[in-house]
């Protein structure tokens, strides 16, 4: 799927001071199948803007378009649907639930259909190398496993676009090279969209484009 900003503001406004200024008029465009590393210092934006483009968080102006949809003229509810039909989130975190296995935290986007996931599930956890971890516990995880299982959560719903925010950030250099290249293995057998966020130009160099931002803005 293509992803187009145009004119995206954020703006947070912050009690007895002026607005903190986070997007400041972003233009860009993704094509469908690209992946796409943004870099850049720590409060840049690049977090920000990734979490409009996903859908989670509305801009303080501007639009984003997705297949030439200008998703947020719409509701939540329609955000929401967009997002559990055709988006898939890596954090830098896990986010894993510690009361629910391995299997149980991977069918949780789709779990009113988790009797009919189950065995697309196995093929996920296959390609992962989780398989013979699917009834263990986050807690009885690696990093690098946990970070394997969050991936595959995110695969789920066999995403047309996968946003990644710094997805190796807590892990050691090998575990994140694994992760990484998995990564970007998965989403091109997909032909989904990948945006990352990352600080390792290693990641960055990776992807078939970079874009360097800074201030609120693409430079």
């Amino acid at each position: 799927m293509e992803i187009i900003a145009k004119n995206l503001i954020k703006n947070y406004k912050k009690k007895n001071s002026p607005d903190i200024e986070v997007l400041k008029s972003i233009n860009l465009n993704i094509p469908s199948g690209q992946k796409t590393a943004f870099t850049g210092p720590s409060g840049a934006g690049k977090s920000t803007l990734i979490h409009s483009l996903g859908l989670m968080d509305r801009p303080t102006s501007g639009k984003v378009l997705i297949d030439g949809i200008d998703c947020y003229a719409s509701n939540d509810d329609y955000l929401c649907k967009m997002r559990k039909e055709n988006i898939g989130f890596v954090f830098q975190f896990h986010y894993l639930l510690s009361d629910f296995t391995v299997l149980e935290n991977i069918l949780l986007p789709v779990w009113k259909e988790k009797k009919l996931k189950i065995s697309y599930a196995d093929e996920i956890l296959e390609k992962v190398g989780l398989s013979h971890r699917k009834n263990h516990f986050p807690s009885e995880l690696s990093g690098g496993e946990q970070q394997r299982a969050a991936l595959a959560r995110a695969l789920i719903n066999k995403p047309k676009i996968i946003f990644a925010d710094e997805p190796t950030g807590n892990l050691d250099r090998h575990t994140a090279v694994e992760i990484e290249n998995l990564l970007l293995d998965v989403s091109s057998e997909a032909r989904a969209t990948l945006v990352l966020v990352t600080h390792n130009m290693e990641l960055a160099e990776k992807a078939d484009r970079q874009i360097r931002m800074t201030d609120g803005k693409i430079i």
